[in-house]
């Protein structure tokens, strides 16, 4: 069974009754010690120096002590006392005399102090040049404190004022507590939501933690994530299919373009063909980000860069252009990443490279020793356009826009978000474009 209520006004509600409850149950104690003891206290005080005048009579003639016994009930209302010789014997005695119940003093050399019944008893030792001449004994009837009343209750109040800040600060204390936990898992929910992005279609907010209150606005914003996850998945793999379905008849238009009469209008329609199959192989590109995007895992970037490389050399030799790669002497930490997505991001990069540059154009890739990949070629460079919606488009400095619609470095800036990078897009040192592909550790 759950004692500990789910609902932010169940904690907070629990948590002020627990807290009556232990002040319910300390304050009397505390109270009642406090109060016996300060009683105690100033009880002894008085007694003490009562016994104190009577001693001082000790050594008084008669007549002396016979005034002082007369005088005795008037000043103190309540109180006896009885004045003892070294031997035990009684020389001098209030009226009335000390209580029954009340036992003569034994011999000794220190006052002290005892509760008897409901009397006080204060016993104090008699010195004279060192020796113990006698003892004075006073009584206190703890039912009638007519004249001790008022000193105990205002140093009681003295000595208790701290202890009510106190308990408030610890009433204030705990409230707090129970706040800071709640909104931390507040807090902790904002933290989960703001992490769900197209890299993270899969993440939802926790639940679990959170106040009952809360927990059908939790519900519901989970739904309508799952909604939009299936959303996104159903129109990616509506992309690869059609890019699927296309890829046939365009495969069948170039072959029988292939055996038209060799002409410009050939040639040209050929062109249009590659440009049509380059854009399929794009968005099943595109198609493979939601498959994938899930598992990133540590890679070496700079394998990846040679494997690439090393597949786009016969490519990049027969348009016309060079490719270089450039490595540290230090072999760069893994980075994170999906493999198969980064292969297919630095493969667009270069192959945007060759076909929207001039033949001759040197392209570079380097492998930076954080382990984040650059390709650098010799080109007009690259404009980025950022359109109302937040998103940027791409187009080299010579066209009116990129190759495919825009889709090339949109779908590496893409694939970048998915593995926690990010693409960044910029001037060479000698002109030409400057591709970052930053990955992180």
């Amino acid at each position: 069974m759950r004692l500990w209520p789910n609902s932010l006004f169940g904690k907070l509600l629990t948590a002020q009754i627990v807290n009556i409850v232990i002040l319910a149950v300390a304050l009397p104690v505390i109270l009642s010690h406090t109060l016996a003891a300060t009683a105690n206290s100033f009880v002894a005080g008085r007694l003490s120096h009562t016994a104190a005048l009577v001693a001082s009579h000790a050594d008084a003639s008669q007549d002396e002590l016979d005034r002082l016994t007369r005088a005795f009930p008037a000043q103190h209302t309540g109180r006896s006392f009885a004045l003892f010789d070294a031997d035990g014997n009684m020389i001098a005695r209030s009226a009335p005399p000390l209580p029954p119940g009340v036992t003569a003093p034994a011999r000794t050399a220190m006052q002290a102090f005892a509760r008897q019944g409901r009397f006080d008893v204060l016993t104090r030792p008699i010195f004279r040049d060192g020796r113990l001449v006698g003892h004075v004994v006073v009584a206190q009837d703890r039912t009638v404190p007519d004249e001790i009343v008022d000193d105990v209750v205002d140093d009681f109040l003295r000595r208790f004022l701290w202890v009510l800040p106190v308990m408030l600060l610890a009433s204030l204390a705990l409230s707090l507590f129970v706040l800071r936990r709640v909104t931390g898992n507040f807090r902790r929910a904002a933290s989960q939501a703001d992490a769900i992005g197209l890299a993270r279609l899969d993440a939802r907010i926790d639940e679990t933690r959170l106040p009952t209150e809360a927990t059908p606005l939790v519900r519901a914003t989970n739904r309508a994530i799952d909604r939009l996850e299936a959303g996104y998945h159903a129109q990616g793999e509506f992309v690869g299919n059609v890019a699927h379905e296309l890829r046939t008849p365009l495969a069948l238009l170039s072959l029988h373009t292939e055996q038209l009469t060799a002409s410009p209008q050939r040639d040209q329609l050929q062109s249009d063909i590659e440009k049509a199959n380059h854009v399929i192989r794009q968005l099943m590109e595109l198609a493979a980000i939601d498959r994938l995007h899930p598992e990133c895992a540590p890679l070496q970037s700079a394998s990846v860069a040679r494997e690439v490389v090393e597949t786009m050399v016969p490519i990049v030799y027969r348009s016309g252009h060079s490719i270089a790669l450039e490595t540290p002497d230090v072999a760069p930490p893994p980075v994170q990443a999906v493999r198969e997505l980064l292969v297919i991001a630095l493969t667009n990069i270069i192959d945007n490279a060759v076909r929207h540059t001039p033949k001759g154009c040197a392209i570079t890739v380097i492998v930076e020793p954080g382990g984040s990949l650059v390709v650098e070629d010799d080109g007009p460079g690259i404009e980025i356009e950022t359109g109302t919606t937040g998103g940027r488009r791409f187009r080299r400095g010579d066209a009116a826009r990129t190759d495919s619609a825009g889709l090339g470095l949109s779908i590496v800036e893409r694939i970048m978000r998915v593995c926690g990078g990010g693409l960044e897009v910029g001037r060479a040192a000698g002109g030409g474009a400057r591709i970052i592909l930053r990955l992180s550790a």
